[in-house]
């Protein structure tokens, strides 16, 4: 299956409002939440480096193409992180704040190597807003979009 197949958005949680609230302190932290903590607190070179990635990202090129090859969900952080998004571990969370239901377009394409996601986000008389990128390995078949508050959010 080569051609892209538009997902559906939902616009209704299931029972429970997706929270981005982590406790960082006690013993009850989890250590991918301690370490996205760390990752967060950015010293000058980090700021360098990220700079540089958002220069290539806006080039339309991937930072380190032959390591994206190798390991996809590199840039599927990369690309998420461009946008200023969260990826999780079941899914990813990107914010549109701003952006109508109406506005958004999701389309998923399977290929022999891998399932990539196009995201189209209209903005009035701008330029279209397209990214894609690749979905990891154990992503599921079934992907589960929902747009709550102003933030997309894909479960898989």
């Amino acid at each position: 299956m080569d051609e892209w197949n538009p997902v559906d958005i939902n616009t209704q949680t299931k029972g429970e409002e997706i929270g981005e609230n982590v406790a960082m302190d006690g013993l009850m932290v989890d250590a991918s939440a301690l370490q996205a903590d760390f990752d967060n607190r950015s010293t000058h070179l980090d700021e360098v480096r990220a700079r540089h990635s958002e220069v290539l990202v806006t080039a339309g090129m991937l930072p380190e193409t032959g390591l994206a090859d190798q390991h996809p969900e590199r840039a599927l952080a990369w690309l998420v992180e461009s946008v200023n998004g969260r990826v999780n571990p079941d899914g990813l969370s990107i914010p549109l704040l701003g952006a109508d239901l109406e506005d958004i377009q999701l389309d998923i394409k399977s290929t022999d190597e891998t399932r990539l996601i196009r995201l189209q986000v209209q903005d009035g008389d701008m330029p279209t807003l397209v990214r894609e990128f690749p979905l990891p390995a154990e992503a599921s078949e079934a992907i589960e979009a929902s747009f709550v508050q102003g933030r997309l959010h894909l479960r898989w």
